[in-house]
């Protein structure tokens, strides 16, 4: 390596910061080291004078110094690799883990339909105020009034108080599950329709449709669809009946993310809607069915119920629709 490219190899590396002292002794121990194995020669080793034709002792002082400049320029090469091929100290970036689906009446204004939210990220409601998120695979997470909630990761989050609705779609006993954790025990949510409520005093979980198992340590309490479950701080549960289309439901469904009616079948909304209200679906007759899944609609909707979605959409429609008891039947 000649003057001039180590010159070069100096420019590219430009202005350097101090050199750590343990790294330049061990350079410069190194350097040293080679030096001595091949410019040392044992006590009293002649060498041949090819101009004088004869031989002489080896003169040391002529080998230091053609060596001294190499070496240190060496060295010094050695150090301006070491700091040019240092990785650069990479800043962690913020996990992205949602987007806001849907905005009820936030008191500060902070978060808008389309914002990202990260993890780490607290999210706050007052009364009457609401938050609807899409999660990383499309799972609906809704946070209720008077509520607090940590963003944890893409697929747990923190219920601090009040209360949490999830929808992780139709995707029943898939891998993986989102994952509420409490004061109280952690619930995990096995492809379902659930809901968690914290008050500090108890534990409550409502399940819609599905599975969800709620671990309190060494136990694990399993609740199913049509079951809602109170768990005390003594650990005492209490479980009750409780209907998909109970009223109990409705804050939930009022934070529904908007539907975009574009490029969707009539029939797919009627599936919306029916899940969105915890009602079965049910046609007069298969004809009807089948009009349904070939009819398209276009446009969008926001700021509406999932029925009164319904209601307007079939109004521009020849198709009916009425309520009975547990179930939406559609009629001509």
């Amino acid at each position: 390596m000649n003057e001039k490219t180590l010159q070069r190899l100096m420019q590219i590396g430009g202005e350097r910061s101090d050199i750590a002292s343990d790294i330049e002794a061990r350079v410069y121990a190194r350097v040293q080291q080679e030096w001595l194995a091949s410019s040392q020669r044992p006590q009293g080793e002649r060498i041949y004078d090819r101009v004088h034709g004869e031989w002489q002792k080896a003169k040391r002082r002529k080998v230091l110094t053609r060596w001294a400049l190499p070496v240190a320029l060496a060295a010094s090469a050695i150090l301006t690799l070491a700091i040019v091929l240092r990785p650069v100290p990479q800043v962690p970036e913020s996990v992205f883990v949602a987007t806001v689906a849907k905005v009820v009446a936030t008191a500060d204004g902070t978060l808008q339909q389309g914002d990202a939210v990260y993890a780490g990220e607290r999210l706050e409601t007052g009364p009457g105020e609401g938050i609807s998120l899409l999660l990383a695979r499309n799972e609906s997470l809704r946070l209720g009034e008077n509520s607090a909630l940590e963003m944890i990761s893409r697929n747990s989050v923190r219920l601090v108080n009040g209360m949490v609705y999830l929808d992780t779609g139709d995707f029943v006993y898939r891998d993986g599950g989102i994952v509420v954790e409490t004061a109280f025990g952690t619930v995990t949510d096995i492809g379902t329709q659930f809901v968690v409520l914290h008050d500090g005093q108890s534990l409550d979980v409502a399940v819609r449709e599905g599975r969800v198992d709620i671990n309190r340590g060494p136990e694990v309490v399993k609740a199913v669809a049509g079951e809602r479950l109170q768990v005390s701080a003594s650990g005492t549960v209490m479980v009750e009946q409780l209907a998909a289309n109970d009223a109990f439901w409705n804050w939930a469904s009022a934070l529904a993310p908007a539907l975009d009616l574009n490029d969707k079948s009539l029939l797919e909304l009627l599936r919306w809607a029916a899940r969105e209200t915890g009602l079965e679906l049910v046609f007069e007759d298969d004809e009807l069915r089948m009009r349904a899944m070939r009819t398209d609609i276009h446009g969008s909707v926001s700021n509406f119920t999932p029925l009164e979605v319904l209601e307007s959409v079939l109004a521009t429609t020849t198709f009916r629709y009425r309520i009975e008891a547990d179930r939406i039947v559609i009629q001509r």
